[in-house]
């Protein structure tokens, strides 16, 4: 589709904004729905937001059909069976950024708009995209919204995420923050966790190939980024790290001492782009990272392996229903 502001192509380091993969407001109008919940996601009142959405959808004359997320459910199965009842539109996926990836995998497969309500701790992908933090306001956009967006994803064996891979010290923090933490605490749970691993004085031996050139590097983590957002605040893994530009970062972290961990947070507070304690690596088709076998894999929340992990980029693959204050930076 084409859009009624230039496309000016960028690197994902340069300094320039291109908004060819937006696709104009009065292009786009949908009327049905499938919002798929997931009441484990910490910071919502799920019920509440239901009865909410259900409110809206009959005053606006739109069809919504609600799935509560359990562990039977095979949810291609229900998603496709909805879909071809319904003739829906639109995926809507209210929870954290696990939740969010699985439900855009199926939305990829089946070729249907994308939608996200934020109710987990880091939101990290609502973040990126300008989506209302507010359960209740981002379902109105979900609900309302018709300027979509292209972004593109990351696919592990097939498999869909939307922001991060990581291996190291990072993921395996987030593995060792339990749910219940997370839900009572929120992001106030990962420091302490954080602290403890900081002490410990961790590094580790990664082979990195990278469309096919091979690295090897000594790193505390590795995270293969397709957002730059942190989603805890308003820092970045890297300042033009974007989601729709058919690139993926990853990023190598050598930070090992307690000390190197402040001087690596200060350069993300400061917004420096580079320091002996970080380097980028862009993947412009596919890569691999591999490290020891007891190190847990994370994709955006989840994990999915243990040692090593491959991936793709896929420019453009995923649909999604964005803000008016959302703009493209990519290439279309």
């Amino acid at each position: 589709m084409t859009t009624t502001t230039p496309n000016i192509s960028v690197s994902s380091y340069a300094n320039g904004e291109s908004f060819g993969n937006l696709i104009p407001t009065e292009e786009a109008s949908f009327r049905n729905y499938i919002v798929i919940l997931n009441e484990k996601s910490g910071s919502a009142n799920l019920p509440s937001l239901k009865n909410y959405m259900e409110e809206r959808s009959r005053a606006l004359g739109k069809n919504v059909v609600f799935l509560e997320l359990n562990k039977e459910m095979d949810l291609g199965k229900e998603l496709t069976t909805a879909r071809d009842e319904q003739g829906t539109d639109v995926y809507i996926a209210a929870g954290g950024d696990g939740t969010l990836a699985s439900v855009a995998h199926f939305a990829r497969l089946h070729s249907k708009i994308f939608a996200a309500i934020p109710c987990g701790t880091a939101n990290v992908f609502a973040k990126e995209h300008a989506i209302p933090s507010n359960p209740h306001e981002a379902a109105e956009l979900a609900l309302t919204g018709s300027r979509t967006a292209m972004v593109d994803v990351l696919d592990v064996s097939g498999k869909t995420y939307l922001c991060h891979i990581s291996i190291g010290t990072y993921s395996w923090i987030t593995l060792h923050t339990n749910a219940e933490s997370k839900r009572k605490y929120g992001r106030i749970a990962y420091v302490a966790n954080a602290i403890k691993l900081m002490m410990q004085d961790k590094i580790f031996h990664f082979e990195i190939v990278a469309d096919g050139k091979r690295l090897l590097r000594r790193a505390s983590t590795i995270m293969v980024t397709n957002a730059g957002s942190m989603g805890a605040t308003s820092m970045r893994w890297g300042e033009n790290i974007v989601s729709d530009d058919g690139i993926a970062e990853i990023c190598i972290f050598k930070a090992r001492t307690l000390k190197h961990y402040f001087a690596l947070l200060f350069t993300f507070i400061l917004r420096k782009p580079h320091h002996p304690l970080k380097e980028y690596v862009q993947v412009f088709r596919e890569a691999s990272v591999k490290g020891s076998k007891e190190l847990p894999v994370r994709a955006d929340g989840e994990r999915i392996a243990n040692g090593s992990f491959s991936f793709k980029i896929v420019h453009n693959a995923l649909r999604v229903l964005v803000p008016e204050s959302f703009h493209g930076t990519g290439k279309a």
